[in-house]
């Protein structure tokens, strides 16, 4: 098991699984209705050049945009590739 990191500090392309989801319950509520759960893939896809606004794939199918403060919130460990 890897070390957990930020969401917002994966990078890019890499594989991860969601560890845990700070916050309040009804932040935790509205992160799970678009697809982010404990135990869930995801992958960095893109960061806008601002860096403020970062493209995450959710399971297999599902691309969401995230502020990077917002996304900081999410602890993640990194899959090893297949």
């Amino acid at each position: 098991m890897n070390d957990p990191v930020l969401l917002s500090d994966l990078p890019l392309g890499t594989p991860a699984r969601i560890t845990a989801i700070e916050g309040t319950a009804a932040w935790q509520r509205r992160l799970a209705a678009v697809g982010f759960s404990v135990g869930q893939t995801v992958t960095l896809l893109r960061r806008a050049p601002s860096s403020q606004t970062l493209a995450i794939r959710v399971g297999a199918l599902t691309d969401v945009a995230i502020r990077a403060t917002d996304a900081s919130t999410i602890l993640v460990e990194l899959l090893n590739k297949p």
